[in-house]
């Protein structure tokens, strides 16, 4: 799952291990306290918990992108079976604020793609802020606005 010659460095898209969790909590915290997002975390081991509870999950899968075994982006999601086949439920995906932009969502998605594709999951979902510039990224990569579908919440 190697991609490299972006920019002339080499980045390595791997499967997540637990190892993996305080690294992404800290790139976590980062890149969604600013902007377009400003969440409010507590602190890291808020993040850390949070994410935690993902990797608990049974069918879990996360990715990361990496250079020189430090971690630059990554996906927390996991699998679930559906009639037309297993998905891969997009639940957190980031990239290092610093470095948005230069391609390496891109190369993320496409090794999260050839990995799903090599164990046969040919779909990913996921929920997303409208109008922000997540949602275009996602459209240029082949994800399509399910115009039959709403979120609803419910707080008390």
């Amino acid at each position: 799952m190697g991609c490299s010659g972006l920019m002339g460095t080499n980045q390595n898209v791997r499967l997540m291990d637990k190892s993996d969790l305080e690294p992404c909590s800290e790139l976590m915290l980062k890149v969604f306290s600013g902007e377009p997002w400003f969440d409010q975390w507590d602190s890291v081991l808020h993040v850390q918990q949070y994410l935690a509870e993902f990797m608990d999950n049974p069918v879990f899968m996360g990715f990361v992108i990496e250079q020189e075994g430090k971690i630059l982006g990554a996906s927390f999601g996991h699998t679930k079976s559906w009639y037309s086949g297993k998905e891969y439920c997009i639940q957190e995906y980031y990239i290092d604020t610093d470095l948005q932009g230069g391609g390496l969502g891109s190369a993320l998605m496409h090794g999260i793609k050839g990995y799903l594709k090599s164990i046969n999951i040919h779909c990913m979902v996921l929920l997303t802020e409208k109008d922000l510039p997540a949602e275009d990224f996602y459209r240029k990569h082949g994800f399509e606005v399910k115009k039959d579908i709403i979120f609803m919440a419910n707080r008390f």
